[in-house]
């Protein structure tokens, strides 16, 4: 059949069709078991740890031991995601995220990203989204975990410093949001002030979507033609010592901070490509 230009109109096969369907299928069963795995960590796994240890005579941090499941969760969630050909993923060099303290900054491109950087670093105090926060089936597992609300403010800054000074390991993603289709969202400061105020190195961990998926405003039934490929890229730390030049011109340092990482992470993040 011809259009009115009088090219061959292009429809897609039924065996594309069914491809497709499938994958739509697969990508449902799979987000819903997210959410399974989110709600039976809460509800079975940790008060049951609880128990256990209560009656052992031991007790353990809490927020510990719950990230550490998480850990353990998503990594099996994602060897299951990787099993039904929903995505393929490469992983870092793990042993760049085991130092102490660490304060990780990323870019966000993706629905999976957070237990995706789960599925690396089995200690991580996340600053999550008040979606996450907020959500019927993640807000027990994240409070469980003892992850920041981003939505707090200045709380946010200073609790995530006691962390870091307590040698614990912090990620934000310094857009606020997921990465949208085009270029990226203006850096906030709360990564350069948290930096400062700790006297803690930045850690840049940019991520890489190839075709991009599951993006803001986005359909979750959008599925990309081919398999979508995760890669993370850890880069050199970024010392904010070197941007602080007395207390009395930390704005000045935090603006010189976020300036020097949103560069970074323009000069690097590729967009995706289709």
């Amino acid at each position: 059949m011809y259009g009115e230009t009088g090219s061959r109109e292009r429809r897609p096969s039924a065996a594309s069709s069914l491809a497709r369907a499938s994958r739509v299928v697969l990508r449902a069963v799979a987000l819903g078991y997210f959410g399974l795995l989110a709600v039976g960590i809460a509800v079975l796994v940790l008060p049951v740890r609880r128990l256990l240890e209560r009656q052992a005579g031991r007790e353990s941090n809490g927020e510990f031991t719950a990230q550490r499941i998480i850990h353990i969760a998503c990594r099996h969630y994602f060897r299951l995601v990787e099993s039904l050909g929903l995505a393929r993923i490469q992983w870092p060099n793990l042993e760049l995220l085991q130092r102490r303290p660490l304060l990780i900054v990323a870019n966000h491109p993706s629905l999976i990203d957070t237990p995706l950087l789960m599925c690396c670093i089995p200690q991580a105090d996340f600053v999550v989204n008040a979606a996450w926060g907020e959500s019927p089936f993640l807000r027990r597992t994240v409070a469980a975990a003892g992850y920041l609300r981003a939505d707090r403010g200045a709380q946010v800054v200073s609790e995530a410093v006691r962390r870091l000074r307590d040698g614990r390991c912090v990620v934000i993603y310094p857009e606020g949001s997921r990465t949208p289709l085009e270029g990226m969202e203006p850096f906030r400061r709360g990564a350069a002030h948290i930096a400062l105020e700790a006297g803690c190195d930045l850690l840049p961990l940019v991520i890489h979507v190839t075709p991009r998926t599951l993006m803001k405003g986005q359909p979750w039934s959008d599925v990309p033609d081919r398999i979508p490929e995760w890669r993370i890229e850890v880069g050199e730390p970024i010392h904010p010592a070197n941007y602080l030049e007395g207390s009395e011109r930390r704005p000045l340092a935090a603006r010189k901070l976020t300036a020097i990482v949103e560069e970074y992470f323009a000069q690097r993040w590729s967009g995706g490509g289709s």
